[in-house]
């Protein structure tokens, strides 16, 4: 067969190639008007007796009594109909995957007319449509095979929760963890398709994109995908829906044609193949804590870890020791951070000189925050995307370690992270597959979509809301919750300090150890940061800092601001008597007598600490110092999000 266009809409002089196209034209005009059709006509037939002219004569008197309104109306509502092969069972609609998108047949047909599928006919499945729609397929297109493809719908009890829970058992202490199943299409053997065409339902309202049975009938159509394909000329999938494919399941790279609300994909089938053996959602893990093996990706060089620091160089230090974690723990893959002019060619060439390749960005304002906010620029990590020069990006937060190698991450596709709360991912370590129309659609959508947390991090939960759990010792959190009891907080210490080390990834919340003293964790000086202390953890990050060159830890010496803000907090400490006692400790670290500013007499500072914040932001960014630090006591104690 050759394309549709040629065969449905020839070019030509010819008079039956005239007549063609104007039936042609005429039956979208039907399609667009009409609600039920004839499935199918046969034009031609030649009778060679009145014999069989008057059989004919008798079988349509027969079907015109069959199809009047009442008969033609309950044999609808109470039978099955079989159309090439299948089974069409007429059932009681589940409003949970009812359609209201309203299907604009020409778009369909210019997304559908230039398939080549060689001499055979098109084969089209066809799935969530109403009979009426299908009588408009089979008119439209109608020397084509279609096929109804049958799908048990969900089971009502499974809800998005129920896919995506906030907490399962990681360690299997006391049970092992488990996705409930979502019925799989069915087909008979040996079918195959050249296009699987899908109606998506979409509510248009927040939250639309957790929905089980807009779930369920993209990853039917994958699984269709990739077990129906004609030979090795691939398979297409159409989406009729108002709203945007899950996109790291049908990514937009495999976009080939959009007209209006009909999405036609040409989608890799051994990619889909290995993202369909992953579990259904976050309620089991994408890799068992305690494997016994570990996959691992063939082509290196398409794949690197990945930062970004903007709008401040207070974050330098960390990136510097997060990439020292990295190469201790094993791993040769690339590392590329991004950076905006705020970052000093200074503080560039000390990124550059720890193992960091580094790329220019601009950055990206969040148009939903206030001026000069914390999270003004925090969608400037939407230009990981447009990395294109690899396949596979791990964005790790530049707050954290590595304690053990985790390349095997780059076996798993995007979005796989660890759960944060609710349904929702942690972006602070996260697969991600980079493409310039993935950054295109999350450019298109920043004023249409709010982010739960006004961060990039809620934002990437809204676009991609399928991703895949991995166990929180890959991205674990340092901090102890209110209410933890004793022997989980105990717990927790142990693992911070374990050794050889249990946890692959360490992150630290609160006040980040570069900018406290080396002798403590500070965070235990602040009644609101004192959830984030641990003086284990704190000690353990300044190993990987010491075990750097000394032209490394140049870029780790703390402003005399932030001295006297840190000196400020112990004497409040002091004052309320806390119990810990850290605020008794003498300081040792000698950072306190280095000085590489003009002015280093940090102890004046305090004499009017109390009454107004000190501003050092023009000396930090247009000084080339070895420095990374805040420029008061509230802009130390970062969190990260």
């Amino acid at each position: 067969m050759g394309s549709l266009e040629a065969r449905y809409r020839p070019a030509g002089a010819a008079e039956d190639t005239a007549k063609r196209r104007t039936q042609k034209s005429k039956s979208f005009k039907e399609v667009e008007k009409f609600d039920v059709f004839v499935l199918e006509k046969s034009s031609g037939c030649k009778f060679r007796s009145m014999q069989l002219l008057l059989f004919a004569i008798m079988s349509a008197a027969f079907l015109t009594i069959l199809y009047t309104p009442s008969v033609y109306e309950h044999q609808l509502q109470s039978s099955s109909r079989l159309v090439n092969g299948w089974i069409w069972d007429k059932r009681s609609s589940d409003p949970r995957y009812v359609s209201s998108a309203s299907i604009q047949w020409e778009d369909v047909y210019k997304s559908i007319q230039n398939l080549n599928v060689g001499e055979q006919k098109l084969s089209v499945g066809l799935l969530n449509f109403n009979r009426t729609e299908f009588d408009a397929w089979t008119h439209m297109l109608p020397e084509s095979d279609f096929s109804i493809i049958r799908l048990e719908h969900a089971n009502e009890s499974i809800t998005w929760q129920t896919l995506y829970p906030e907490w399962i058992d990681e360690e299997e202490e006391t049970e092992i963890p488990s996705c409930p199943s979502l019925p799989d299409p069915s087909v008979p053997r040996a079918t195959h398709f050249d296009v699987i065409a899908v109606k998506l339902p979409c509510s248009r309202v927040a939250g639309w994109s957790r929905d089980v049975a807009r779930l369920h009938l993209q990853l039917s159509a994958a699984k269709l995908a990739a077990t129906t394909a004609r030979g090795n000329s691939g398979i297409h999938v159409l989406f009729v829906t108002d709203c945007f494919p899950i996109p790291n399941l049908f990514s937009c790279k495999d976009l080939v044609k959009r007209e209006g609300n009909a999405w036609m994909y040409k989608p890799d089938v051994k990619a889909l193949k290995e993202k369909l053996r992953l579990p259904v959602g976050s309620c089991e893990l994408a890799v068992p804590l305690n494997a016994k093996a570990r996959l691992y990706t063939v082509d290196r060089r398409r794949e690197a870890y990945a930062t970004i620091l903007h709008s401040a160089s207070e974050y330098v230090c960390g990136a510097i020791t997060a990439a020292q974690s990295i190469r201790q723990a094993g791993s040769t893959r690339d590392l590329v951070i991004l950076v905006d002019d705020t970052i000093s060619d200074h503080h560039r060439k000390g990124l550059e000189s720890a193992g960091w390749k580094v790329r220019i960005i601009q950055r990206i304002r969040n148009p939903k925050a206030e001026r000069d906010a914390y999270n003004e620029w925090n969608y400037s990590k939407f230009r990981l995307w447009q990395l294109t020069d690899y396949d596979k990006v791990i964005f790790i937060d530049a707050d954290l370690l590595i304690l053990r190698n985790i390349d095997f991450l780059f076996a798993l596709p995007e979005i796989t992270a660890t759960g944060n709360n609710a349904t929702l991912f942690n972006s602070g370590v996260m697969v991600i597959e980079p493409s310039n129309c993935t950054f295109r659609l999350l450019m298109e959508h920043i004023d249409e979509i709010t982010s739960y947390n006004g961060g990039d991090q809620g934002y990437l939960n809204e676009i991609f809301t399928w991703w895949h759990r991995i166990p929180k010792h890959m991205n674990f959190l340092k901090h102890f919750w209110e209410g933890d009891e004793e022997e989980v907080k105990a717990k927790k210490t142990r693992l911070f300090g374990a050794n050889p080390p249990v946890l692959y990834v360490l992150h630290y919340l609160g006040r980040k150890p570069w900018l406290c003293f080396r002798d403590y964790d500070c965070n235990w000086n602040v009644e609101i940061l004192r959830e984030f202390a641990s003086d284990v953890a704190h000690a353990r990050w300044w190993k990987v800092h010491n075990r750097m060159p000394r032209k490394l830890q140049s870029y780790c010496l703390l402003r005399s601001s932030l001295k006297a803000g840190l000196e400020w907090e112990r004497r409040q400490a002091e004052k309320a008597n806390f119990t810990d006692g850290h605020w008794k400790r003498n300081v040792t670290d000698p950072r306190l007598k280095t000085c590489f500013e003009k002015f280093c007499f940090w102890e004046s500072m305090l004499w009017h600490w109390g009454e107004k914040s000190k501003s050092n932001s023009t000396t930090t960014r247009n000084s080339a110092v070895p420095a990374t630090t805040t420029t008061t006591p509230a802009a130390a104690s970062l969190s990260s999000s």
